[in-house]
């Protein structure tokens, strides 16, 4: 396997002419310094966790890419883990600088985020908001906030997503990691207003499935994004 060629560091305007030129921007940090700001447009997938895997699974082994990174070791070493995984067209690499990119008119982007007490406070006040799932169709079987469409990050298609555009809409998974890809996913497809879950998922929702989720657990589902089922 031939090594990966030799990343070089971008400023912050080479970063938005690549990216008008169909490089896709990789944000590498971690979920809440990426929904802090953001180049508008990237695809978040955290280096702290199953980075190389969700790559390969959510970009093309043809996509030219560019990371952001918040220093240059980091950037080489989700340089070497994509290419791990087939991904090996990373033509560079920018450092994570808001005054920077803020100074060169880049266009940045954020998402709010939310966690366990400020969704209690949103259903008590009555602030609607739709839930969205990213987490597979078995976890989701085994529990999740009521009302909640599943939608997996493993399948989802950002184009044809089943939202309601005229309402916020609440991604979560686990902890957050898928969430935050996930968002970051249809916030490059669709002008959406989307809000983060970044807790465990326990401190939302009784602990194990309800009787009614067990039930259905115990017979064949299909998985179908967006089903509303639940």
């Amino acid at each position: 396997m031939p090594e990966p060629l030799q990343l070089k560091q971008l400023t912050a305007t080479q970063l938005e002419q690549e990216q008008r030129g169909d490089a896709l921007i990789v944000d590498t940090r971690a979920a809440e310094q990426f929904a802090s700001c953001h180049v508008a447009g990237s695809l978040q997938i955290g280096l702290v966790g199953p980075f190389a895997s969700w790559a390969a699974i959510l970009i093309k082994p043809t996509q030219r890419i560019l990371l952001v990174a918040e220093d240059a070791n980091r950037a080489f070493e989700a340089q070497n883990r994509l290419a791990r995984v087939g991904l090996r067209d990373v033509i560079g690499y920018a450092l994570a600088d808001e005054d920077e990119w803020r100074r060169q008119g880049v266009a940045l982007n954020s998402l709010p985020i939310w966690r366990c007490e400020d969704v209690c406070l949103a259903s008590q006040q009555g602030r609607p908001f739709q839930l969205i799932d990213v987490r597979s169709c078995a976890e989701w079987l085994q529990g999740h906030l009521p009302g909640a469409i599943s939608m997996p990050l493993l399948e989802l298609d950002p184009e044809a997503a089943p939202i309601d555009f005229s309402t916020p809409s609440l991604v979560y998974c686990q902890e957050g990691y898928r969430a935050m890809t996930a968002a970051s996913l249809l916030l490059r497809h669709n002008s959406v207003d989307i809000i983060v879950l970044i807790a465990a998922l326990e401190g939302c929702t009784p602990s194990g499935p309800s009787p009614e989720v067990q039930e259905r657990a115990e017979q064949p589902v299909p998985c179908l994004i967006g089903s509303g089922a639940k």
